[in-house]
């Protein structure tokens, strides 16, 4: 009797515990910093914390989940998508820190060097006038193309005014990009849509070294809170957490053409 007693015991200390345990929801697309948020979440359990990832698969849909107090944080999108979609939606949201600038390359499953890229070729590109406007100046730096800027913040494909090859270009939503793969011959993906495959050849590098201070910045990912919750010491914790493992990996090498948004 004194076991079953102690059995129901600690079923109830249990059950206590994760009833006081409380939870960090963070929105997040790809997986190749996984194991950074990992050992963010071992770090929160001395304070009875635990961090969740909330995986989305459209970009779109991040910072509204955010503003809507669906999810506490996201880690997704560069410094010039939450300028244009805060500004557009009214969203009420504030950046914690920057953390990382990546590439955005050139991939094929076909080809194994830009040059091989042929007349009437098809390339995808991503949708959103952010991420398609930086999509069109890497083709433009890879010779494919050339722009004349028709809007006073982003290019369009109005504004390509050179193109011998007659290169087709698909814009589509960047999560189904990789999917489509086969149907194409190229695409200019999101790194973190494309960096946790490995059936790909990147056939030309997105050089961020090149980028002037300013535009490096501009591409610069962050963490993002509600306005309101700006000055909450748990969320500043995480990002400066997430800060120093990604600098760590970063200088190990094991992230490809990243570099600290310093």
């Amino acid at each position: 009797m004194k076991y079953l007693l102690k059995f129901f015991l600690l079923i109830n200390i249990i059950s206590c515990e994760s009833l006081d345990t409380k939870v960090v929801t963070v929105g997040h697309i790809g997986e190749f910093d996984y194991d950074i948020w990992q050992q963010i979440n071992e770090e929160l359990k001395i304070e009875n914390t635990k961090l969740e990832l909330v995986y989305f698969q459209d970009y779109e849909l991040l910072n509204k989940a955010l503003n809507d107090g669906d999810i506490d944080l996201n880690s997704f999108q560069n410094y010039i998508y939450f300028v244009n979609e805060t500004n557009e939606y009214n969203y009420d949201l504030h950046i914690l820190g920057r953390t990382f600038v990546a590439p955005m390359n050139i991939y094929s499953k076909f080809l194994t060097n830009i040059n091989q890229i042929s007349s009437n070729a098809k390339i995808a590109i991503p949708d959103d006038k952010v991420n398609l406007s930086r999509a069109l100046q890497i083709l433009e730096a890879a010779n494919i193309i050339k722009l004349e800027r028709v809007d006073k913040n982003f290019y369009n494909l109005s504004g390509i005014v050179e193109n011998n090859l007659n290169i087709q270009f698909i814009p589509m939503d960047a999560s189904i990009i990789y999917f489509n793969m086969d149907k194409i011959d190229a695409a200019v993906i999101n790194y973190g849509f494309i960096s946790d495959y490995i059936d790909y050849k990147i056939i030309y590098y997105d050089d961020i070294t090149k980028y002037s201070h300013i535009g490096m910045m501009s591409y610069a990912n962050l963490i993002v809170c509600r306005e309101k919750d700006k000055n909450y010491n748990l969320y500043k914790f995480i990002t400066e957490s997430y800060k120093q493992k990604i600098k760590k990996n970063i200088e190990k090498n094991l992230l490809n053409g990243l570099i600290m948004a310093e």
